[in-house]
């Protein structure tokens, strides 16, 4: 992450502006659809993220293609907000972190957990009632692979590490015989 208390402010901000489901799912959209444009679209992204143009012709330029796409006022209000505080490279970070964020603000727990192999639907209910009891109340998991676990879990949920890993049980018996 390139400066992740820059992205936290924006996000945040985003979040606090947008009114209900509806209006969350719309602007994330626009939002994802107009990263996905700077990234397949060479020329318009190196345009856009480069110092060289001056920030008005950015604008310009954004705000033309917006109303081709027919964005939504908040989201192009927050476009041109990144553009002209010259952080349009931090949308693919904002857009990542904005789901996280809104269910935060709607009180439901994030989780990133990483398996070796892929947990059955049995496992995964399992696990979510278990971090449901822990926490006291609803929670969101979001669930991937990790070849270098051997076995075992790691749940994360902000700088929160629950490492019940073959892998860190092996780190931890190593930290403690070198201590002797």
């Amino acid at each position: 992450m390139r400066n992740p208390v820059l992205v936290k402010r924006y996000v945040e901000g985003l979040a606090g502006a947008l009114n209900g489901e509806d209006e969350y799912a719309r602007v994330r959209h626009e939002l994802e659809a107009f990263a996905s444009l700077l990234d397949g679209h060479g020329l318009l992204g190196t345009v856009l993220l480069r110092p060289f143009l001056a920030t008005s012709k950015k604008a310009a330029i954004v705000a033309g293609v917006l109303e081709k796409q027919g964005a939504s006022p908040k989201a192009r209000r927050f476009l041109l907000l990144l553009v002209r505080h010259r952080r349009l490279g931090l949308l693919p970070e904002v857009v990542g972190r904005l789901p996280v964020h809104w269910r935060e603000r709607q009180g439901v727990r994030s989780f990133e957990v990483k398996s070796v192999v892929p947990l059955k639907p049995r496992q995964r209910a399992r696990l979510e009632e278990e971090l449901r009891r822990i926490e006291g109340t609803s929670v969101f998991c979001d669930y991937g692979l990790d070849s270098s676990l051997v076995g075992g879990l790691l749940v994360k949920r902000g700088n929160l590490v629950y490492d019940v890993s073959l892998k860190g049980q092996l780190e931890r018996l190593k930290s403690v015989i070198q201590e002797r």
